[in-house]
Order: C-alpha cells, then sequence, then structure tokens
C-alpha cells in the first residue's frame, strides 16, 4: 500500500484544523469554522509513531498528536453483535448511547431523521454544508441526512477468498495487501485511501468558491484488517 494514499488526506486535516484555528485567534468578525471529521477504521493507538511506535511512519498524525490533543484512555460501550464498528457508527451520528442507538436502529432511525437530530442535519441547521465520503454502517441512506454523498461503502471492501482465514500454520501464506488482484481497498484499480482523499480534494476546491461553512465526514476503510 502506497504510504501517501493515507498521508495526503491527514496533511488536509492538519491544514484544515490550522486555518480553523487562526480564523479564532484573528481580529476579524466571529465566524463559523469548517469542520473535517476524520475516521480511520480500525485504527489501534499503538500503530501511532507519536505514541511510542518507531516501526510505523505516520507524520500527520504525530504532528496532531504533538501540536492538539490525544487521549491516553478511552472506553467502548460495546455493541449488540459481534463487532462494535456499527454501534460506535450509530452513535457518532445519533448523539445516543448504546442501547438507545439500537433501539433506534430497529425503525432504521425513521424517527431521528424526521426530527432532525442526526449529527450532519444539526449542522445543516446551523447554516453548514455537509459532505460525506466513505465507509459508512449505518442503518441509514447517507444521502436523507447529507447534502452531498461520494462513494459511501456498506462496510467491509470487497475481498477475494485468499484475504480470509489466513495465515495456516505449515502454509506459505501468498496474499499480500500491496498486490491489487486480491482487491479489498484496491478494487476498482486504485486504493481507497487515495479514492477518498481524491473526493475530499474535490470537495474543497468547490467549496473554497463558496462562505457557507462545512462539515466533512472522511470514513476510511483503511488500515483495518482484510478478513
Amino acid at each position: 500500500m502506497k504510504a501517501d494514499c493515507a498521508n495526503r488526506s491527514l496533511y488536509i486535516a492538519l491544514m484544515l484544523l490550522l486555518a480553523g484555528w487562526m480564523a479564532t485567534v484573528t481580529g476579524a468578525a466571529p465566524k463559523k469554522p469548517n469542520i473535517l471529521f476524520i475516521f480511520a477504521d480500525d485504527q489501534c493507538y499503538q500503530t501511532i509513531g507519536a505514541l511510542g511506535n518507531d516501526e510505523v511512519e505516520t507524520p500527520h498524525l504525530d504532528s496532531l498528536a504533538t501540536s492538539g490533543v490525544s487521549f491516553s484512555n478511552t472506553y467502548n460501550m460495546g455493541g449488540w453483535n459481534g463487532a462494535v464498528c456499527v454501534a460506535s457508527r450509530a452513535m457518532l451520528n445519533t448523539g445516543r448511547m448504546i442501547w438507545r442507538a439500537q433501539a433506534a436502529e430497529k425503525t432504521k432511525y425513521s424517527q431521528i431523521i424526521a426530527k432532525g437530530q442526526t449529527w450532519s442535519q444539526l449542522l445543516k441547521k446551523a447554516g453548514y454544508e455537509t459532505y460525506m465520503t466513505g465507509k459508512w454502517h449505518v442503518k441509514i441512506e447517507p444521502e436523507t441526512i447529507f447534502d452531498n454523498v461520494v462513494h459511501d461503502r456498506p462496510g467491509m471492501p470487497n475481498q477475494t477468498k485468499q484475504g480470509y482465514d489466513r495465515p495456516t500454520e505449515g502454509k506459505l501464506d501468498l496474499w499480500s495487501p500491496f498486490d491489487q488482484s486480491f482487491e479489498g481497498f484496491w478494487k476498482g484499480g486504485k486504493h481507497w485511501s487515495e479514492v477518498l482523499a481524491d473526493d475530499a480534494e474535490s470537495f474543497l476546491d468547490n467549496a473554497s468558491k463558496s462562505d457557507k461553512p462545512f462539515f466533512m465526514y472522511l470514513a476510511f476503510n483503511a488500515p483495518h484488517d482484510p478478513r
């Protein structure tokens, strides 16, 4: 996998955060800050260079960690299935604790959407242009709550059988994250992190021509394991 795929998106995040901070410290009239939310899938704290791992290179995450805030402890409320991914994304987007989020999921969040209570809907009411790209994995059609939706994916990236149940003891493991024939993040010929970064740059180009503040929800599938 090309390391600069995710790095480029993180660089965009850092620049936007700095721009928002500069706007707040100048003497200009108060202005709503642009919001860029980056969601890395299955990102572990042990895989951040600034937090003590000297085997991975994460320069932009390191910059964010050293110049901003990082959490030393955090806890997940759990889930109502084998993985906590769906529950976590449901809680994040609805602002509800786990069992209230589960109850809302059973009705496909119809009441929450009707009342305009999702995160993106509330920001739209506050005057924001809202944008989403990447992994969704919530039982809401993203088009119903975001102004702009590009390349949304339901869950895990497509995989060939070689990506599952590996490695097997005593057998040679031929699967490789760099081999595009195994698809996964490479389905379509371009790594999915690069697809999302391109999507984000395209939206930023358009947003730069507008005075309206924006909220970007960038949900990367990487660096999730291949399954």
